[in-house]
């Protein structure tokens, strides 16, 4: 009998960027990362996202290798018990619930790649939102981190929105925030930069500038203000105040999360997930 073949599996994943600051050096990076994220499962830590939806992992594997770490997130909404109306009574009341039975759930699968230290997700229509995950990942993180440590928790946002800015003909306003990086630089000056905010015991930088009137600021003659926008495209945020066909045009790169398309057969997500996440960001350097 022959095997039947492998579905095809297209897919779509958001990527966040994890950091936790400071860590001892001598401990190997990413074997920190994934005891770090296996603790929270372990501990089976559920955050409250927003309103009555909160959010935990569901299921954790790891590679024999321990160079993957994938499985379920789950979403879904807890009842308060109080303040029920009654339609046929009139009345408000106070219901039973079995606290272990949440609805509205959804389901989404998460990827976690140490030696990157990426936290890739599925994306899907009316499935959860990054914003959503990006709270849920900070929150438990936290949880887990040694209280004089700093969880940071970013987007990794598109080249082409730090393109548009880096290009734009007028620029008169940018503000940018930034943290230090996990080494993905292949910039001298943004290296430079980074350093710079390591030996200094910095945990964030933000900057500021505006133009003079009338004119526009020159990315191309500042080498902190370029570097620092670089440098957020995986580790912060940007805010820029542009002209664009005459109008001011308002541009935060938050808005612009970085998306990548995954095709695969079905069982290999993990593995592909894997190998597009180090193609982008092998041994430290973004691609």
């Amino acid at each position: 009998m022959k095997n039947k073949r492998s579905r095809e599996k297209d897919f779509k994943i958001g990527i966040l960027n994890i950091k936790v600051a400071p860590k001892d050096e001598e401990i190997d990076s990413a074997a920190f990362y994934t005891d770090i994220l296996k603790r929270v499962f372990e501990n089976d830590i559920a955050c409250n996202t927003r309103g009555e939806k909160y959010m935990e992992f569901r299921s954790m594997n790891i590679t024999e290798d321990k160079k993957i770490v994938y499985g379920k997130l789950m979403y879904y909404t807890v009842l308060d018990p109080n303040d029920w109306y009654n339609r046929d009574s009139k009345t408000m009341q106070k219901v039973e619930i079995d606290s272990s039975l949440n609805p509205n759930a959804k389901e989404g699968d998460y990827f976690f790649i140490p030696d990157a230290h990426r936290f890739c997700f599925t994306i899907k229509s009316n499935g959860i939102a990054i914003s959503q995950v990006e709270i849920f990942m900070k929150y438990a993180l936290e949880k887990i981190a040694d209280k004089f440590q700093t969880v940071f928790v970013t987007r990794e946002l598109r080249e082409d929105v730090i393109e548009r800015i880096l290009s734009a003909g007028s620029l008169s306003k940018l503000d940018i925030d930034i943290s230090y990086t996990n080494n993905d630089l292949s910039d001298d000056f943004e290296k430079l930069l980074d350093d710079d905010l390591k030996d200094g015991h910095v945990r964030n930088l933000h900057l500021e500038a505006k133009s003079f009137s009338k004119e526009s600021i020159n990315l191309s003659q500042s080498k902190v203000l370029s570097a620092a926008l670089k440098l957020s495209q995986s580790n912060g945020y940007a805010e820029a105040t542009i002209k664009e066909r005459g109008k001011n045009v308002v541009v935060s790169t938050t808005e612009y999360p970085r998306n990548e398309q995954i095709s695969t057969q079905e069982g290999k997500e993990h593995i592909a997930v894997f190998e597009k996440i180090m193609s982008i960001f092998r041994n430290g350097l973004q691609k």
